[in-house]
């Protein structure tokens, strides 16, 4: 057989992803858990504060957002990550320790929300604990053996309900907006380092809601046009996701005070269930399909950096295999699927999902880095599109400086 015809033969990923299903993607990833949990301990460590808080997040990740959305337009590759940071430093060992790191932190971090989902099932069904988190990750990793087309149609479904939900929240609670004209001077933050001081530490854990866009790059391989639709995607993605979780968060700050915000397990039903005893099922029932969407979106992406990885020789090879039919990564599925399955039956993963929101600052570090090592070396490919070199050191700027802040406080408060 010729070089030709086994070019021919090789499967590869399947281009199927327009615009409009990048951008339910992209909310769908970010959406997942984040608001329907993290709002409470933000506005438990930000009180008032917790809006400012939220805002100051959305510019880190708006910036470090672009900086992805430049990198996947022009490598538009599984395992982002892995290619940006090799294209820019050329080292083989930084981008595949980059790669280890983003699947460690997805594992993690999708076995703990695994874990978490059995409270909000058991509002509704007694099952035993193992039960649920064995089925659950059972039937969403072979929806993401099923096919891309097929996965990303279940997350846009999915990314429907829960956008609803949110909107539930503000057509229910949105009346405390009322209160806004009265209570403006407690949401405004003084010049002060104390205020600034609780602003960014609520920033911090307001960061753990907009993760996710940094997932969609993976998925470049499988869209029409990444040049132009995946930056605009991510953008589009985050600005939507920017301005109700905004508003989300006045009416939390509006009508739970800090301490009623941080004790509770789910914030949005005990949001609704001031306005009404029954409307908080709602939102728990829309909450459990937002966990569902989370993990398969997590699991749709471990797998592609992992595909990608065995592309380079960075993970064993078994793992760039595609099925015949579906011409999904097979193997790196279902590991990534039997991985998350075993550390949501078997630890309690809570601390160290904390520290995937460090994990993954790191990552980004390393990517705003890469993008303006990148900008200086190599001219844009034609039909991308291109942000200014300001943007990437930016965002380098600011995730270093929430980092180091949060470290330090760390060190200083604990």
């Amino acid at each position: 057989m010729s070089d030709i015809d086994k070019e021919k033969k090789e499967l590869t990923l399947k281009r199927s992803l327009s615009l409009p299903l990048l951008i339910f993607y992209g909310v769908g990833t970010i959406l997942g858990l984040g608001i329907y949990v993290i709002i409470g301990k933000v506005g438990g460590e930000a009180g008032m504060l917790a809006p400012f808080s939220f805002l100051v997040a959305a510019v880190i990740a708006g910036l470090t957002g672009m900086s992805y959305g430049e990198l996947s337009a022009r490598i538009p590759k599984s395992a982002g990550e892995v290619n940006y940071v090799l294209k820019a430093f050329g080292k083989n060992w930084i981008a595949m320790i980059t790669g280890w790191l983003i699947v460690i932190s997805a594992i993690v971090s999708t076995a703990t929300v695994l874990n978490g989902y059995v409270g909000y099932v058991q509002v509704f069904i007694d099952l035993q604990d193992w039960l649920i988190i064995t089925l659950i990750a059972v039937v969403l990793g072979g929806v993401a053996i099923w096919g891309i087309s097929e996965s990303a149609f279940t997350i846009t479904v999915i990314t429907i309900i829960e956008i609803v939900g949110i909107f539930v929240v503000i057509g229910l609670a949105g009346n405390n907006l009322s209160e806004l004209p009265q209570r403006a001077t407690e949401l405004l933050p003084s010049a002060s380092f104390s205020d600034w001081e609780i602003i960014l530490g609520g920033a911090f854990l307001a960061f753990f809601t907009f993760i996710g866009f940094q997932d969609m790059v993976n998925v470049a391989e499988e869209a029409k046009n990444p040049g132009k639709d995946m930056p605009r995607a991510i953008l589009i993605s985050l600005a939507i996701l920017t301005v109700l979780y905004l508003i989300v968060a006045l009416i939390a700050s509006l009508s739970l005070s800090p301490q009623e915000l941080q004790n509770s397990e789910a914030p949005l039903a005990d949001i609704l269930a001031k306005e009404k005893e029954g409307y908080s099922k709602i939102i728990s029932g829309i909450g459990l399909v937002a966990i569902i969407n989370g993990v398969l979106v997590q699991i749709v992406m471990i797998a592609r950096v992992l595909y990608g990885m065995a592309k380079k020789n960075m993970a064993p090879t078994l793992f760039g295999k595609l099925h015949q039919k579906t011409r999904t990564p097979i193997w790196s599925t279902i590991l990534s699927t039997i991985l998350i399955l075993l550390l949501a039956l078997s630890f309690n993963l809570e601390n160290l999902a904390k520290a995937t929101n460090y994990i993954l600052i790191v990552v980004f570090i390393l990517i705003n880095l890469s993008l303006w090592a990148i900008k200086r070396k190599y001219d844009p490919p034609e039909g991308v599109n291109t942000f200014p070199l300001w943007v990437p050191v930016a965002g380098f700027f600011l995730c270093t400086v929430i980092l180091l802040f949060q470290i330090f406080s760390g060190m200083i408060f604990s």
